[in-house]
C-alpha cells in the first residue's frame, strides 16, 4: 500500500462538533446528536444501533475471549447484554485495542476512549454551549485561531520545559486555554459537557502471583491473536521486558510479523536494545529488521510532522520518518509501551512512600514547577485521591493518566504518521490483574511477574538477558518498612496539619 506525502497531514485524526473540519478529503458521518463527526479517510468508523443504543466506534476494539469477533459484533454484543450506559461502559472491562466511543441511549450521550487512552481526545465548549472533540490541540487551533494561552506560554518558557528532550502537559491541561484533555479512566458527558471520572468504582481484587500471571498471560495472549486476525502486524523490539512479552505472545504465528528494532540517539549495533532482539530472533529462526533513525528529517517529512500535532516538544520526527520508509505500510505496530503502569513506575523497587503529597508528584513527573504544571496536578490529584479507599495506589494512577495518557498517548499520534501503533497492554483486565498481585513481583530488580507472563507464552525466550548493562536501582534499609511506619507516626504526630495537596 503506497501512501502519498500529503495525505499523512493529521493522519488517523478526528474532529466531532457541530460543522465540519475544513480539511480537504475527509470523511464527514452525521452523529445522533445532529452533530458531525470530520475523519481522516484512513480512520475506521463504525455505527451501529442495537436495543435502544446508537454506538460510534472510532479505531477499533479487540476481544481476547472472541479474537475472531469484528468491530461490529462486539459493539452488537455489548449492546445486546447492557441495559444501561454504565453497563455498557463496564462491560468492555476485558477489551482492548485502540478506540474512542461515542455511547447515546435516549437522553444520555457519553464519549470513552480505551484503558490507556491511546485514542487521544480533547474536548473544548464554544460560547453556545455546544462540544467539540477532537484528536489533539492543533485540530481546534485549526478551527478556531485559539492562541496559545499566558499559562502555556509560560510553562513553555520554563527552565525545564526548555532543558528537556521530551515534555508535554500535566493533567488536563493544553497549550489553548479552551482545551482540555480527556485523561484514562474519564469519560466526557455530552450533556453537562463535563469530564467525568467513570473508574474504579469497586475495590481492588488480589490475586496470587500464579493467579494473576494465568490470567494477564492469557488476556494478553488472546489480545495479540485478535490483532493478527484484523491486521497484518510489526512488532518492536527492545533488550527489555515488555517488548519479550509481546514478541512471545506472537509465538504462534510469528513468521507473519515483521520484527524489528530502531536505532536512534546512542545506539549502536551492539547496545543491548539491538543486540539482544538480534540474538533472540536468530535463535528462534525469525528475521530481525533494523530500522537506523538517526538520518535528520527531510524538509518534506518535517513540514508534515511539525503542523501534525501540537501539545509536545519532543525529537521522534526522525524516528517516524524512519518507520514511515523502512516498514511496509499497512501494518499495525505493535508495542510494548504503557507498561509503567503495573510495574511500580513511580516506586520503583516496590516499597510505597509513608503518604503522597502534591508536591511529591510535581517532583515525580519532573516537569518543572510552573504555576500551570503545579494547578493541573491539584485538580487530577483531588479527582483522583477517593481511588485511594479502594486499594489504588495514587502513583499508580499517576503514572496511567498523566504520564502514559499524556506523554506516551501523544506519542501514539505522532507514530501515526507512520503506521497506527497498537499496545496490547491497552485492556483493564490486564491492567487490573496485575495491579492487584503484590508489588514485589512487579518492581525492580527483577520484575518476577512480567518474566513468568513470558515463560509461560514461549519458554525458550525466558534464557535470554533483559537489558545486561542496564544498572538497576536496589531497595536500600531506608527504603524498608521499619522505617517508613516511623515515619508514618511522625506524620500523624507532627504534620498532620500540613495538607497533601498544599503547594
Amino acid at each position: 500500500m503506497e501512501t502519498k506525502m500529503e495525505d499523512l497531514l493529521y493522519r488517523y485524526q478526528f474532529l466531532y462538533g457541530k460543522t465540519p473540519l475544513p480539511v480537504d478529503g475527509w470523511a464527514v458521518y452525521a452523529m445522533p446528536d445532529e452533530a458531525c463527526l470530520s475523519a481522516h479517510p484512513e480512520l475506521t468508523v463504525t455505527q451501529i444501533e442495537r436495543n435502544g443504543f446508537k454506538v460510534t466506534l472510532l479505531g477499533f476494539i479487540l476481544d481476547p475471549d472472541r479474537p475472531e469477533d469484528t468491530d461490529v459484533e462486539i459493539l452488537t454484543r455489548l449492546s445486546d447484554s447492557a441495559a444501561t450506559v454504565e453497563q455498557w461502559i463496564e462491560s468492555t472491562e476485558p477489551m482492548g485495542g485502540r478506540w474512542l466511543i461515542f455511547l447515546h441511549q435516549g437522553d444520555s450521550a457519553v464519549v470513552f476512549n480505551d484503558p490507556g487512552g491511546l485514542r487521544t481526545t480533547f474536548y473544548h465548549v464554544d460560547a453556545e454551549g455546544n462540544p467539540w472533540l477532537g484528536t489533539q490541540p492543533g485540530l481546534f487551533q485549526l478551527k478556531f485561531g485559539f492562541e496559545v494561552s499566558p499559562e502555556g506560554a509560560s510553562y513553555m518558557a520554563s527552565p525545564r520545559y526548555q532543558e528537556k528532550i521530551e515534555t508535554w502537559w500535566a493533567g488536563d491541561s493544553s497549550p489553548y486555554a479552551e482545551v482540555k484533555h480527556l485523561l484514562p479512566n474519564h469519560l466526557f458527558d455530552l450533556k453537562t459537557k463535563k469530564a467525568v471520572r467513570f473508574w474504579p468504582v469497586k475495590p481492588l481484587k488480589k490475586y496470587s502471583l500464579e493467579e494473576g500471571v494465568k490470567i494477564a498471560a492469557q488476556t494478553l495472549k488472546g489480545m495479540i491473536a485478535a490483532a493478527h486476525k484484523r491486521f497484518p502486524l510489526a512488532v518492536a523490539l527492545s533488550s527489555g521486558l515488555d517488548s519479550r512479552m509481546m514478541l512471545a505472545a506472537t509465538k504462534d504465528f510469528a513468521e507473519d510479523v515483521f520484527f524489528f528494532s530502531m536505532m536512534y540517539r546512542h545506539l549502536t549495533t551492539e547496545s543491548d536494545d539491538l543486540k539482544v532482539p538480534s540474538e533472540i530472533t536468530r535463535a528462534v529462526n525469525l528475521t530481525h529488521h533494523i530500522v537506523d533513525a538517526r538520518v535528520p528529517m527531510s524538509a518534506e517529512f518535517a513540514e508534515v510532522y511539525n503542523r501534525t500535532l501540537t501539545g509536545t516538544k519532543d525529537d521522534w520526527g526522525n524516528l517516524v520518518e524512519a518507520r514511515y520508509k523502512h516498514i511496509p505500510q499497512g501494518r499495525v505496530i505493535l508495542k510494548g509501551t504503557i507498561s509503567e503502569i503495573v510495574r511500580v513506575r513511580f516506586w520503583s523497587v516496590g516499597v510505597y512512600p509513608y503518604r503522597v503529597t502534591l508536591r511529591d508528584l510535581v517532583r515525580l513527573l519532573n516537569l518543572g514547577n510552573d504555576p500551570l504544571v503545579v494547578k493541573s496536578l491539584k485538580a487530577w490529584m483531588q479527582d483522583a485521591l477517593p481511588a485511594e479507599k479502594l486499594g489504588y495506589k495514587l502513583l499508580d494512577l499517576l503514572s496511567w493518566e498523566n504520564e502514559i495518557g499524556n506523554w506516551l498517548a501523544l506519542g501514539h499520534v505522532a507514530n501515526d504518521l507512520s503506521h497506527q501503533d497498537f499496545a496490547p497492554i491497552s485492556n483493564r483486565r490486564f491492567i487490573a490483574t496485575m495491579l492487584g498481585v503484590d508489588p514485589k513481583y512487579r518492581s525492580y530488580p527483577d520484575h518476577i511477574m512480567e518474566r513468568q507472563i513470558t515463560a509461560t507464552l514461549w519458554p525458550e525466550l525466558a534464557k535470554f538477558p533483559y537489558s545486561p548493562s542496564r544498572k538497576v536501582p536496589h531497595k536500600r534499609f531506608y527504603d524498608g518498612p521499619i522505617l517508613n511506619a516511623l515515619r508514618w507516626v511522625r506524620y500523624l504526630l507532627f504534620e498532620e496539619k500540613h495538607g497533601r495537596l498544599e503547594e
